[in-house]
């Protein structure tokens, strides 16, 4: 058996002998049940941050984790009020990084800015720029943390924030009536998110966790 499929049947004994969902897992450690579900598929692993988390939770070690054979089955592993611990420290570091990510773009920005008005140099565009930047940023922190819920937002950002950058740059035109592009581009955005976001399979998992 491959790492990928201990992990999974780990994952799969420790929650169920806890009598937890795999939506109930995923709300503790800050992931979706559609990451929960990939994982006791094997068609995927956390991370190692994440699975540290989860070893916790359930008061195992990570090398038990990655271990097929054990002596015995932890006993209801997870304490009434405990497993909050993880799943804080983990989100907090995730926004944290986010947020330390967008603020150097836009420490970067105002810089420019600054060091070009000292020069007796307009250059307004900088900001202009930070704004896709930030989009990008959080496109990708949102792809690697696997919460589609925000992925709209960060998608239509991008969308928008490009529109302006082209308007911004290209002033001088007065081709500011570009951005009405972005309304059909947001609903295009939207169709697109729902359409990826059923998948059947996945949501027959929490039936079979009863």
């Amino acid at each position: 058996m491959d790492i990928p499929q201990i992990i999974a049947k780990n994952i799969t004994a420790l929650r169920k002998n806890a009598g937890m969902t795999q939506a109930g897992l995923a709300e503790k450690i800050g992931y979706s049940d559609k990451s929960i579900s990939k994982w006791e598929r094997a068609d995927g692993i956390p991370d190692v941050i994440c699975l540290k988390a989860i070893a916790d939770l359930f008061g195992v070690t990570v090398d038990y984790m990655l271990t097929e054979d054990h002596p015995a089955e932890p006993e209801s592993a997870v304490p009434a009020e405990e497993p909050q611990t993880p799943q804080k420290t983990y989100t907090t570091s995730r926004i944290a990084v986010t947020l330390v990510s967008v603020a150097g773009v836009w420490l970067l920005a105002f810089a420019v800015f600054i060091i070009l008005k000292l020069c007796n140099v307009s250059f307004g565009l900088s900001f202009a720029v930070a704004l896709p930047v930030t989009a990008i940023l959080l496109i990708v922190f949102n792809a690697l943390w696997g919460n589609r819920r925000l992925g709209f937002w960060c998608i239509s950002l991008l969308v928008w924030s490009l529109l302006f950058l082209i308007c911004y740059a290209a002033r001088n035109h007065d081709i500011w009536l570009l951005m009405c592009i972005g309304f059909p581009a947001t609903v295009v955005v939207w169709l697109s998110c729902r359409v990826r976001s059923p998948k059947p399979e996945e949501n027959k998992n929490t039936e079979e966790n009863e």
